[in-house]
């Protein structure tokens, strides 16, 4: 394979790339506006485009693979391009699932909405919606920087992912708390349906947590392909 033909693969693969991180982000961003409306439909449009980024993931799989074998590079960002993409594509397409086990809990949490909110369930609820629009965020960047092979931003938004951590450890530690006895016990005199609810909010957060994960991933293996290695702390230092 002529290199000029190699080089336009590669590119194009890379777009595939990213177009396969933005079905993923807006899979999310659909997600959470399902979880702030109540959109059922909404939730089942997720779970169908689940199956475009699955295919999407396969393609591209099968592409990378192709060009190994065509082209064989032996070293250098190239090689590192194509490798990386098979664990890369994997982690997008898991944050995919995530938005689409979202949508399915989401389904079953509704029908258990028979009255307004309760107070505490409506701070639950806004402040996992901006754990999931700070997944977003990150989710944004990171694939901003694989599109750039951004190194810097890579090596910033993998950090990021602490940021998510905290949040998250933070609602999980607030939603238990509601389930504990003396505050669960007064709200089931009101609802007897909201420890049910709690519980799939607590399902959901620990999904955009794990979604943030598969971000940082993605972006240690940006700082892989542009540096051939993947230590967070380098030539910025």
């Amino acid at each position: 394979m002529p290199r000029s033909v190699f080089d336009q693969e590669l590119h194009t693969l890379q777009g595939q790339i990213v177009r396969l991180g933005t079905l993923v982000e807006q899979a999310l961003i659909h997600a959470l506006t399902a979880l702030e409306n109540r959109d059922r439909a909404l939730c089942g449009q997720v779970i169908a485009e689940d199956v475009e980024i699955d295919t999407l993931r396969i393609e591209i799989e099968q592409q990378a693979f192709r060009l190994l074998t065509l082209q064989q590079p032996v070293g250098g960002r190239d090689l590192r391009l194509l490798t990386a993409t098979i664990t890369l594509v994997g982690d997008l397409e898991r944050a995919g699932d995530g938005a689409s086990g979202i949508a399915r809990l989401l389904l079953r949490m509704f029908p258990l909405q028979e009255a307004k909110p309760l107070s505490e369930e409506q701070v639950a609820l806004k402040d996992v919606l901006a754990l999931g629009q700070e997944a977003q965020r990150v989710l944004h960047a990171t694939v901003q920087a694989f599109a750039t092979l951004d190194v810097q931003a890579a090596r910033y938004y993998w950090q990021e992912d602490d940021v998510v951590d905290v949040r998250y450890h933070m609602i999980r530690h607030d939603l238990m708390t509601l389930l504990q006895g003396n505050h669960a016990l007064p709200a089931l005199k009101q609802d007897t349906l909201i420890m049910q609810r709690i519980t799939y909010l607590l399902w959901i957060a620990h999904k955009l947590e794990r979604m943030a994960d598969h971000c940082g991933n993605v972006c240690e293996r940006i700082v892989f392909i542009v540096e051939g290695d993947a230590e967070i702390s380098s030539s910025d230092e």
